[in-house]
């Protein structure tokens, strides 16, 4: 999963390139170049849909990371799902999990090479950047598996041999937050050169807490060896450090049963900005029963962090001969996380994991001469995830230790045949075997009021005889830590001890309740083949504009997962057709492209809270059915030499056709019809919940994003003002569909002024982004303790940005 590296023609300040036609000034829209398809095309050129970010605007836009890229993309959303993990979706097609070993939805790559964790994109290295490419939609044929909802393509600047030249930028903004970021690029002779870039991001936490704060430094060195233009070679190391305390949620309230089969949600009375582990929000915490202890929770008892290294090497082989040019790309990549967080309202959740990874790519991409033009090349990646996984609840312990090897090779082929001078026909095709050895286990410690189910659904006025009488458990690593810290305390006889690869029912010395010590292993082998394809046509209306339809296939791996009795989910697929046009019109000044996209998803992998086993789980599971249809429209328009205008809309209908859960008290929260299904869980009755013909999560009906850019020239100088707003519809962030989880449509607003000469050897600019100071909803989580808990948005941020170019 590579791209070649070439560069990209990018929008100037204001937005349009000056030409000389027929001894008059005239001014078009500049091309963008992109290397989607692996090979250097127009973005008006390609007959996909794709969003190019260049380096530039992601600067000015204040993008530096991936989840920022929500600010551009209208079709993208990037939630944070708990320590480094993050759920990404295009188009409503994602996953939301905790659990890293479980694959992504949306394939993310970073200078060509694929990375196969979703926290890969937390720490992809958002500083001196070509480019970032959001491709919408399945990419089966060139990126391959786990490419189910598109991906997303971070390319950083190249090292050049033309000249010594670099940047440097530096910011200062509210929430003492500052931001500095710089690159050189050092022709070292004719045939070599080096281009060395950092970056260091540090700003207070935007809740009381101190979460949803940022500190990151990275680094990046390339080195350029091209002896002659037949062959180059190039070779890039990077390092990335995420620390600071991390990503932090708000109690919005708890949710009540109202008597009725139902729940109401007591709204929790702190502001949203709180955070969970402050005075206020401890104080809260503390009014809560945990079930099935049926006791008070303490206050959050860990210091939350974050210490996350990401690093890499890898190189990219070019070699042309008469007829086209070979690539070879190989990496090698590795993550190391350190991290304690509580995002879905646990005590501690507290991530220890390293993920490492090998991978080639080798391809032939045929000229641009003659008619038929080709890609065709092979794909090799080995994974490794090594993980030691503790979710701390309290009253439940769920102690995870898992080793999972994944082994993927793939041949593929993509084909363009001109039928006529404008009317082209394409063909790709890829086969993927898929390997993963998994052997994990998980071990519970589950503690309930009273006996073992079903004899520990307490009668209320029996509530009091558990409060203040149940252990709660410090966030521990391994099942021999919680036994000694369970005999230290009193709490269980110390002539029970710690029995490995067994259950174990542990009665509590005051009587007040039991301990249930599960033991849940996962050994096991997983294989699967898959052909995935894509065919598609291209007609050139005129010289500026292009009629296009494709029809294009995906899957997304099956697996193993630690979820209680439940250790496998099957493969995902999808199949989309698109239609769209690509246009310029005005002598280039505007530019219209649009399209129509319909997609079909089959046996769906979700991921959700449900009961197994007497315990609360985080299940992926194959749950059916679903659509995602609509119409995507973008638009640039040169109004005048000094005048940019942009919007980009999307309407999205994307519905579940089939989805069903299964689970009992106390995970019934769900607003869907229900039927009982005649079996029994922890001696509650299991019901179908048929949440069929909902809305899919973060899918809004309207996505919108306008902007204007407006520079004013004088003298030697230009002021250059632009001012973008997003709007966005409705949407829900769960799957449960109850009240917390939904997020009301809502506008954002940014606006920058920057004064610089017109060689732009220098520039100031002044920022406000949120301009309206909410925090909309952003993530949320229907909590396995019961509470609801939400990750807000950024509130207003503003600042001055000062840089110089040489």
């Amino acid at each position: 999963m590579a791209l070649t590296g070439v560069s990209m023609a990018v929008l100037t300040q204001a937005g349009y390139a000056e030409e000389q036609a027929e001894g008059e000034n005239t001014f078009a829209i500049e091309e963008i170049v992109i290397t989607a398809q692996r090979k250097a095309e127009s973005l008006q050129e390609a007959s996909i849909s794709v969003d190019a970010v260049n380096g530039a605007k992601l600067l000015k836009k204040g993008i530096a990371n991936a989840k920022d890229l929500n600010k551009s993309v209208p079709a993208l959303t990037i939630a944070d799902g708990g320590g480094a993990t993050s759920a990404i979706f295009i188009r409503g097609v994602g996953n939301r999990t905790t659990s890293s070993y479980i694959d992504p939805a949306v394939a993310v790559s970073y200078d060509g090479v694929y990375m196969g964790r979703a926290s890969a994109a937390a720490g992809s290295v958002f500083f001196d950047l070509e480019r970032v490419e959001v491709l919408k939609g399945p990419q089966g044929t060139l990126y391959g598996r786990n490419a189910t909802g598109g991906a997303i393509n971070i390319l950083p600047v190249k090292p050049s041999l033309d000249e010594m030249n670099g940047f440097l930028t530096a910011g200062y903004g509210n929430y003492d937050a500052f931001q500095m970021q710089g690159a050189i690029n050092a022709p070292l002779s004719d045939t070599v050169a080096l281009r060395v870039a950092g970056n260091y991001s540090k700003r207070d936490g935007f809740n009381k807490d101190g979460t949803s704060d940022e500190d990151t430094h990275g680094f990046r060195a390339q080195l350029l060896f091209q002896p002659n233009d037949n062959l180059s070679v190039r070779i890039g190391a990077d390092y990335t450090k995420i620390g600071g305390v991390g990503p932090g949620s708000t109690y919005e309230g708890n949710y009540s049963s109202d008597g009725e089969g139902g729940y109401t949600l007591v709204p929790s009375g702190l502001d949203i900005d709180e955070g969970m582990n402050t005075e206020a929000g401890n104080a809260y915490r503390n009014t809560l029963l945990g079930a099935p202890a049926f006791d008070f929770f303490n206050d959050i008892q860990d210091d939350w962090y974050q210490d996350n290294k990401y690093y890499g090497v890898n190189a990219e082989i070019n070699y042309t001969i008469d007829g086209g040019t070979f690539t070879i790309i190989p990496a090698w990549r590795r993550v190391d996380q350190d991290s304690k967080w509580g995002l879905p309202s646990f005590n501690s959740g507290w991530i220890q994991e390293r993920d490492e990874q090998y991978s080639v790519e080798a391809r032939f991409t045929s000229d641009s001469e003659g008619p038929l033009n080709y890609i065709v090349g092979g794909y090799f990646f080995n994974e490794e995830v090594e993980g030691n996984n503790t979710f701390n609840q309290e009253f439940v312990l769920p102690l995870q230790e898992y080793l999972q090897e994944t082994t993927a090779w793939a041949a593929f082929g993509q084909l363009t045949y001109d039928v006529t001078d404008t009317f082209r026909v394409i063909g790709g095709i890829r086969y993927t075997d898929d390997k993963k050895d998994f052997d994990g286990l998980i071990e519970n410690f589950i503690t309930f009021c009273g006996g073992l189910p079903p004899s520990n659904v307490v009668p209320p006025a029996s509530f009091a005889t558990c409060a203040g009488n149940m252990p709660h458990y410090p966030t521990l690593d391994n099942p021999q830590q919680a036994f000694d810290w369970l005999h230290a305390n009193g709490w269980v006889d110390p002539a029970i001890t710690y029995t490995p690869g067994s259950v174990q029912v542990l009665p509590l010395l005051n009587g007040a309740g039991t301990i249930l010590k599960t033991y849940e292993p996962v050994n096991d082998t997983y294989n699967n083949t898959k052909v995935t394809w894509r065919a598609a046509m291209e007609w050139d209306v005129s010289d500026d504009s292009m009629l296009y339809a494709s029809f294009e296939t995906g899957y997304r791996s099956g697996g193993f997962q630690l979820a209680e009795g439940i250790p496998t989910y099957e493969p995902e697929y999808i199949d989309a057709w698109t239609i769209g046009s690509k246009n310029r019109f005005l002598d280039g000044r505007l530019q219209l492209n649009a399209e129509l996209f319909w997609w079909d998803y089959k046996d769906q992998q979700i991921t959700y809270f449900t009961i197994s086993n007497s315990a609360l789980v985080s299940l992926t599971d194959n749950v059916g059915q679903a659509t995602s249809k609509g119409a995507d429209i973008d638009l640039i328009w040169a109004a005048t030499e000094n005048t940019i205008i942009n919007a980009k809309v999307q309407y999205l209908d994307a519905t579940y056709d089939d989805l069903h859960f299964f689970t009992a008290s106390p995970r019934d929260n769900i607003n869907c019809p229900y039927t009982y299904t005649g079996e029994i869980a922890d001696g509650a009755e299991i019901k179908d919940f048929d949440c069929s013909g909902n809305q899919a999560i973060y899918s809004p009906k309207w996505s919108i994003n306008l902007g204007i850019e407006q520079t004013f020239p004088i003298g030697d100088y230009n002021l250059i003002a632009s001012v973008d707003t997003r709007w966005r519809d409705d949407q829900w962030g769960g799957f449960e569909q109850i009240e917390h989880e939904f997020i009301e449509a809502h506008f954002v607003t940014s606006a920058d002024l920057t004064f610089e000469p017109v060689d732009g050897k220098w520039s100031v600019t002044a920022y406000i982004h949120n301009i309206e100071d909410t925090r909309h909803r952003a993530t949320t989580q229907a909590a396995p303790t019961g509470q609801a808990v939400t990750v807000f948005g950024a509130p207003m941020t503003y600042g001055v940005r000062l840089s110089a170019n040489f």
